[in-house]
């Protein structure tokens, strides 16, 4: 006997794939609204296919406690047009904490090697034991892997040089800060046995150090973004601090390293990092790049520019799915409630026209900013119709989901 339905949605000639599940974003809810917030940055989503987004902890208050995540829900359970999840801190705390983050549903932890606040932040000796508190939750503990002192020095020289002009962020912020903490962090959590996670991966090297742990046997997985996959650090000549991203935008033959990486398994996912800043705080880093904030939106992006990756024959379809798709919901124990389309999951749908040409255009973006690093790029390949729970929120490019109707997501204990 077939369900009841109250309309047919004709998708002949067209993708039927899951929902995208964008586990790394920055809504800056709350704190720092002006820049973005769950409304503005669900808009996005929905426009670009993605129906689960995780929220990193960095916002004010940080999402350090398990006060603060219920604070959290309650600004975001009223805006959000998708469905959300929410990452925890894990810094200079105590075990007693990180474990009360995880009672309150996140789906993971996030150590930042190089951080303001402390309590984002770790010395090797906390990770260690944060790793071995972590594990015991069975979530997975994300990491911003770059050797912070690399950084300061570089950061330093660059200075004393003169050197203010965007490219020497790239330049003066080597691949070898990255290579270095991803490999020590590799190597701490094969001490504690903790699922690792390293974010928006950068450089060969600690692709490499990605797949001598998987090969051991190393519970490990890794993410990059279309930003280092589509964009390399020449082009911070032509557009400057709105190519500015840390980790920074890398040469040729680690965008090459990457799509290796990404096709043959070793990469697992692909997330946005979206981070969004008004137009006029990235425009100091024309006159001084250091005084640029590092980050730009993503996330409605994201799935057209892999879209044409796949068109252009760089990754398959199959491959943009499990990366966009069904691991991230694995990684964040959401699978396959979220990731699939099987009896039983959540009604996650997007349809795609794969035919269909697109030129991005800050100005077509729902987010509250309207610079994108990918100004003017023209591919193949765009998400018409977003489903969330069986509901159409976004549909012909359109999005009309209202606010309230994203539920927040706990992992699968």
């Amino acid at each position: 006997m077939q369900p009841d339905a109250s309309r047919v949605v004709d998708a002949k000639g067209r993708l039927v794939l899951p929902g995208m599940i964008d586990m790394h974003v920055h809504f800056r809810d709350p704190g720092f609204t002006d820049r973005e917030d769950f409304e503005s940055g669900t808009r996005s989503a929905a426009a670009g296919g993605v129906t689960t987004v995780a929220d990193m902890p960095n916002t004010v208050p940080s999402v350090v406690s398990a006060e603060a995540i219920r604070e959290k829900v309650g600004i975001v359970d009223v805006k959000a047009l998708v469905d959300y999840a929410f990452i925890g801190g894990a810094g200079e705390l105590d075990a007693e904490t990180l474990l009360a983050m995880a009672d309150e549903g996140i789906v993971g932890y996030k150590t930042f090697m190089i951080a303001r606040f402390k309590e984002l932040a770790a010395s090797d000796g906390q990770m260690l034991d944060n790793f071995k508190t972590i594990a015991e939750t069975g979530l997975p503990c994300l990491i911003h892997a770059e050797n912070e002192d690399i950084v300061a020095r570089g950061m330093e020289k660059a200075k004393a040089l003169g050197r203010l002009d965007p490219i020497a962020h790239s330049e003066f912020r080597p691949a070898i800060a990255e290579d270095e903490a991803a490999t020590r962090t590799i190597l701490l959590a094969r001490e504690s046995g903790v699922h690792l996670h390293i974010c928006h991966m950068s450089t060969k090297g600690s692709a490499e150090a990605l797949g001598w742990a998987k090969k051991n046997g190393q519970n490990v997985t890794g993410e990059t973004s279309a930003n280092y996959l589509f964009l390399n650090a020449e082009i911070m000549k032509e557009i400057g601090p709105y190519a500015k991203i840390d980790p920074p935008l890398r040469g040729p033959e680690d965008q090459e390293a990457l799509w290796r990486a990404l096709n043959s398994g070793v990469i697992d996912a692909v997330a946005s990092d979206h981070a969004p800043y008004p137009k006029e705080e990235k425009d100091k880093g024309w006159e001084n790049i250091f005084d640029a904030p590092s980050g730009g939106t993503g996330i409605q992006t994201h799935l057209p520019l892999m879209l044409d990756s796949v068109d252009k024959r760089k990754t398959t379809l199959k491959r943009l799915v499990e990366t966009f798709s069904a691991n991230p919901a694995r990684i964040m124990g959401l699978y396959p409630r979220k990731g699939a389309l099987v009896p039983g999951a959540d009604a996650d749908i997007i349809i795609v026209d794969p035919d269909a040409a697109f030129q991005i255009k800050g100005e077509d973006l729902y987010s509250k900013q309207k610079v994108t690093a990918f100004e003017g790029y023209q591919g193949k390949g765009i998400p018409v119709t977003t489903i969330v729970r069986g509901e159409i929120i976004m549909e012909e490019g359109t999005v009309i989901g209202k606010p309230g109707y994203g539920e927040y997501q706990r992992p699968k204990t």
